[in-house]
């Protein structure tokens, strides 16, 4: 759903280019295009975090139930499972990092003349 607003911000950005609208405009254009890219790298640290975090919170599942007297044998499902997401996470982090945008430079405004 971000990434149409992201779309549809830069349709907007463009249209404003070619009609040749005030500076004021094409300003607030490039403001919204900005705000809505700075969302969605939130959003994308977000799922990365979230991704990151599931191993960890079954390795300490496993602790504790091991602490409490569980077996290597009854937790080896799930301690498998624990490993496969290590891996499939770190797949899934890098390719949102390779296909999120580096955050816009937006240059000051101009002096007022």
């Amino acid at each position: 759903m971000l990434l149409l607003s992201v779309l549809v911000s830069i349709a907007i950005f463009i249209l404003t280019l070619r009609q040749g609208i005030k500076m004021s405009a094409l300003d607030d254009a490039i403001t919204a295009l900005t705000a809505t890219v700075a969302a969605q790298t939130t959003v994308d640290a977000s799922v990365v975090t979230f991704i990151d975090g599931i191993p960890a919170l079954i390795a300490s599942a496993v602790a504790t139930a091991t602490a409490q007297g569980a077996t290597a044998a009854q937790l080896a499902a799930i301690t498998a499972l624990g490993t496969s997401l290590t891996t499939g996470s770190s797949a899934v982090t890098a390719a949102i990092l390779a296909n999120t945008p580096a955050a816009p430079v937006v240059p000051a405004p101009a002096p007022a003349v």
